[in-house]
C-alpha cells in the first residue's frame, strides 16, 4: 500500500510548489515589471506637460513616504518627429518623468502618463546613474510648449527627433535646466529658463 501512495505524494507536494511560483508571479516583482493604474490621470493632455509632471511629483511625494526626492529629467513624447514645418501641429502622447530617492538604497521610480494607458507607476528600479542635476528647485519659465514656440523664431537646423527632455546636464559650468532635442549624432539645448538656443552642452 505504501508503495502506491508515495508517488501520489510527490505528485501532490510537486503540484503545491507549482500553483505557489504561479501566484508569487501573479503578484509582479523585479522579474515581472508589472504596472500600477494611478487614479487622477490627465487623459488628454490639454492641461499642458506642466500640469502633468506637477501631478507626477505630488504622485512621487505621496510614493517615497515624504522623504526628499530629487526630480531628474522628463521625457515629452510626440505625436510626430519635431520638424520647423510642423510644429504647431504636434501633440505629446507622453510625458514620463525620473524620480531618484535614497531609501534603504538608492531608488529610481518612473512614473509615466500616457493618452492611451492612463498614468502607471512600474516597480523601483534599483542602481541607476542619472547625469543630471535636481530639477526640483531649479527655476523653470519655459514648459514644453513654450520651447516649441520658441523653435519657431529660431535659423538652425533640428535634429531628428520625435521627444524633447527636460534635463540639467552636469559640468564644469554652472547651468539653467535645459529642454535637449537630438539624438546621439546632433542635439539642441533650449534654455528653460532665458528660451536661448545652443548647439553645444551649456555645462561645458
Amino acid at each position: 500500500m505504501r508503495k502506491f501512495i508515495l508517488p501520489f505524494l510527490m505528485l501532490a507536494i510537486v503540484g503545491m510548489m507549482g500553483l505557489s511560483s504561479c501566484n508569487g508571479c501573479s503578484k509582479g516583482g523585479p522579474d515581472n515589471q508589472a504596472s500600477h493604474d494611478y487614479d487622477g490621470v490627465v487623459q488628454d493632455f490639454t492641461a499642458g506637460v506642466g500640469n502633468i509632471q506637477s501631478l507626477h511629483r505630488q504622485t512621487m511625494y505621496t510614493l517615497a513616504g515624504g522623504k526628499d526626492y530629487e526630480w531628474r529629467n522628463s521625457k515629452v513624447l510626440f505625436n510626430d518627429t519635431i520638424t520647423m514645418e510642423n510644429i504647431g501641429e504636434l501633440h505629446v502622447t507622453d510625458v514620463t518623468d525620473v524620480f531618484q530617492y535614497i531609501g534603504d538604497d538608492v531608488l529610481v521610480q518612473i512614473i509615466s502618463s500616457n493618452v492611451k494607458q492612463g498614468t502607471v507607476i512600474p516597480y523601483p528600479i534599483h542602481d541607476i546613474w542619472i547625469e543630471d542635476s535636481n530639477l526640483s528647485e531649479l527655476e523653470i519659465r519655459l514648459g514644453a510648449e513654450d520651447a516649441l514656440l520658441r523653435l519657431k523664431e529660431w535659423n538652425g537646423i533640428l535634429p531628428l527627433a520625435a521627444s524633447m527632455s527636460l534635463r540639467c546636464p552636469v559640468g564644469p559650468k554652472k547651468c539653467n535646466a535645459q529642454w535637449v532635442i537630438g539624438n546621439i549624432y546632433d542635439v539642441i539645448f533650449i534654455d528653460a529658463v532665458t528660451g536661448d538656443i545652443a548647439t553645444s552642452n551649456p555645462a561645458f
